[in-house]
């Protein structure tokens, strides 16, 4: 497993080395996955609680290969995770003013007229080109805020390109690409 953890770049799943970077819960808490693979597991002896581990690691890639093959089967780009998100923020972003300040840099100021409980009456700078917004969450979970989605509607573009590749599904399908080979039956 330590060997499996080292090939992922140190930035998607440590804190120390994301520079603000985390990914929502898809990434930044590994330690937590793995407790809930583990979990009723703990107190097996040594032997019981690897072989445990390992079924139950093949059992958990190959549902969740299935589940994004058969999403990327019907056409789908993202992760259902992020397109729940995504569908949230678009109806915040309804009750939003925005103003365009540098159409080259793609640099906007996005005003909230209407409370959305998560943000206050507030005005967010955001900018399309840096992928960046006052907010934080555009910068930090690697897909468009409200605000941003907010600049994308007035400007009249696409959301997509502004999502990182970690979020599409063929990126989720090459995680669970690794097959497992089945146990030694003991005895033998």
């Amino acid at each position: 497993m330590c060997d499996w953890a080292n090939r992922i770049e140190y930035s998607l799943w440590t804190q120390y080395c994301d520079e603000g970077r985390r990914f929502g819960n898809m990434t930044m808490n590994i330690s937590e996955c793995v407790n809930s693979i583990l979990k009723g597991v703990r107190n097996l002896p040594v032997c019981s609680l690897v072989k445990a581990t390992y079924g139950r690691l093949a059992e958990l890639f190959v549902r969740k290969g299935r589940e994004a093959e058969a999403q990327q089967g019907t056409g789908q780009q993202f992760s259902q995770h992020l397109v729940k998100s995504i569908e949230a923020n678009l109806k915040t972003a309804r009750c939003f003013t925005v103003i365009l300040y540098d159409r080259d840099n793609s640099e906007y100021i996005v005003v909230e007229t209407t409370s959305t409980g998560s943000f206050s009456l507030s005005s967010y700078r955001v900018s399309l080109g840096a992928q960046t917004c006052d907010c934080g969450y555009f910068q930090a979970l690697h897909f468009p805020c409200p605000h941003a989605l907010a600049c994308c509607a007035y400007s009249r573009v696409t959301w997509h390109s502004y999502v990182h590749p970690v979020y599409r599904l063929s990126s989720i399908f090459s995680v669970y690409w690794m097959g497992f080979t089945p146990p030694i039956p003991e005895g033998f």
